[in-house]
């Protein structure tokens, strides 16, 4: 087998669209992670979806304008080294090589939680271990067949919330402005005034249910005269996915006609639908979204595959280590070896558990969101950004980003139970990080991001 240190350029804008939608999920978004709102915040989740929707596409702006500056593979991680330097994006490397295992582990628990619903009796590891060989497949398949096969999985899913948003539509049961003027949530199963710390929670939470623009820099380096394209490309992602995951959360809240029997669901949304539409349809989009799930997991394995092929070619990690994960399969130009690392780190990560898993995920986009902006802002003043494509307003975006960003932390140091926790984590790796960083810089030769452009087919 020959390894080849390149991926090649072979999908355009439509197959990029298929691939980030995939990964992001929006199915998977308004029913799991959207569910994580309604529980939080009840009515509150209308203010919170709009303003997390809003955040999360203004942010789409940076990651625009840096992945275009840096069209590579390996998400934010070489655009942070291109602008900040090693010292500053090593800490956020590391934070990713974690949190993408954790994340996938995390969604493969989910997966095979909801197959169970499905088929009672099931056990949840051989589900969860058998979902992720099946998924680990498919993603090492060739990438443009990859974009195809989850495109078509992506049209159900887009289906489901099709039909999701007509029903609440023709359900009307509260205004939005009841909704945004006094927002309510159940405590202990009472309807009281929601709080505006759990608000400012519920925020974070919705910032990262609607967030996918990000998605779109992992597969930069393989997009057709990336420069010019991936920016528009991804700011159209970051609007389009707030809005199609934002729209039915909110219709779901106006049209819910009994607040507390929903609201006091573990599934609000299933709820929802199983009181307004009925089991038997609830049935099916439940299927679907087993489905969904599936997909968004193929398509963050291929993702998550090539941050550690990136990390791997620019010899971030001692020499033997980055020539293996450097490795790219020459009949299907997919890297092969760092994908199967991912998917071996998933499956150890999943006897840590749900809860442990989703402390650590819960945080992840603070640091991202701080460096993008400081990016941004160094690298419109040096000339390394804003070339391709520029954030309008400058530099009011990434402003935005970093006080949105504070709030977040404030929101997660409210949190005793969650999201204290998830900070102390983030803190931790990042001083491991810089230490072991400081360390190997002493000893051995520093890396820098890959200057070779992908070869063409």
């Amino acid at each position: 087998m020959q390894t080849p240190r390149t991926l090649h350029r072979t999908l355009g804008p439509l197959e990029i669209l298929f691939l980030v939608f995939s990964a992001l999920s929006p199915a998977m978004s308004v029913f799991i992670y959207g569910d994580g709102v309604l529980r939080m915040a009840g009515t509150g989740a209308v203010a919170a979806v709009m303003a997390g929707g809003l955040i999360a596409a203004v942010a789409a702006y940076l990651y625009a304008e840096l992945g275009a500056a840096f069209p590579q593979a390996g998400g934010v991680y070489p655009s942070l080294v291109g602008v900040l330097g090693p010292l500053w994006a090593f800490p956020y490397i590391t934070m990713m090589m974690v949190a993408a295992p954790t994340v996938m582990a995390f969604g493969l628990l989910g997966f095979a939680d909801y197959v169970r619903v499905l088929v009672p009796g099931l056990p949840q590891l051989p589900v969860a271990l058998g979902c992720l060989v099946l998924a680990c497949g498919v993603a090492v398949l060739r990438v443009r067949l990859g974009a195809i096969v989850t495109g078509l999985f992506l049209l159900m899913e887009v289906a489901a919330l099709v039909l999701l948003t007509a029903i609440a539509l023709a359900h009307p049961s509260r205004s939005l402005l009841s909704a945004l003027a006094h927002p309510v949530w159940l405590d202990h199963a009472v309807a009281k005034p929601l709080p505006i710390a759990t608000l400012g929670l519920a925020v974070v939470s919705a910032i990262f249910t609607c967030s996918g623009a990000h998605w779109a820099l992992y597969f930069g380096e393989e997009l057709t005269d990336a420069p010019r394209r991936i920016g528009p490309l991804v700011t159209w992602i970051g609007g389009l996915a707030a809005l199609v995951i934002a729209v039915p959360l909110i219709l779901v809240v106006l049209s819910a006609p009994d607040l507390a029997r929903i609201l006091g669901s573990d599934t609000p949304v299933v709820s929802y639908m199983n009181l307004v539409a009925g089991p038997k349809l609830t049935a099916a989009i439940s299927g679907v979204l087993v489905i969904a799930i599936f997909n968004a997991l193929v398509v963050g394995i291929m993702g998550f595959g090539r941050l550690y092929y990136s990390t791997g070619r620019d010899g971030v990690w001692p020499r033997p280590i980055s020539r293996l994960l450097a490795q790219v399969q020459a009949g299907s130009h997919a890297p092969m070896v760092a994908t199967l690392a991912v998917c071996l780190a998933s499956a150890a990560l999943m006897l840590l558990g749900q809860r442990t898993l989703l402390i650590f995920t819960a945080m992840q986009n603070i640091p991202e969101y701080v460096l993008l902006a400081i990016a941004v802002l160094i690298g419109r003043r040096t000339g390394r950004s804003g070339g391709p494509f520029k954030a309008p307003l400058h530099p009011l975006v990434p402003l935005v980003t970093l006080v949105a960003a504070g709030g977040m932390i404030y929101s997660a140091l409210m949190d005793r139970a969650a999201g204290r926790p998830a900070l102390l984590l983030v803190v931790t790796l990042f001083v491991g990080s810089w230490a072991y960083f400081r360390f190997r810089a002493k000893h051995a030769s520093a890396w820098t991001p890959a200057t070779t452009d992908a070869v063409e087919p």
